[in-house]
């Protein structure tokens, strides 16, 4: 069975280390406020996000995992992705809380 650690946000430190490892670490986010928080808390611990990089909306299966968003690059210093050794970019994988549907249940009293 497929068994797979999400981060929240207060656990900064365990995904630097995994990241510093060569992991590839995940982690839940509510929104992109949040996102920025976390971007912002790893650069105060000198990971930053590669600017002008895009985002891979493709690294995980969307299918088996609905929730999952997007994976970012990290580098251990401000750089560009125009200027960044490819062998050293560091990723977190982002999970979006899902939406909440609007159900009738409370109507039909289900």
């Amino acid at each position: 069975m497929f068994y797979q650690v999400r981060y929240q946000t207060g656990e900064i430190n365990d995904v630097i280390e995994e990241m510093k490892q060569g992991q590839i670490p995940c982690m839940d986010v509510d929104n992109k406020e949040e996102l920025n928080w976390v971007v912002s808390e790893l650069s105060k611990n000198g990971i930053y996000k590669i600017e002008n990089l895009a985002y891979d909306k493709d690294a995980r299966d969307r299918i088996k995992e609905p929730e999952f968003e997007f994976r970012i690059g990290f580098y251990n210093s401000p750089v560009s992705a125009n200027d960044v050794d490819t062998n050293a970019i560091m990723y977190i994988d982002f999970y979006f809380a899902p939406d909440e549907e609007e159900t009738y249940d409370s109507i039909f009293g289900d």
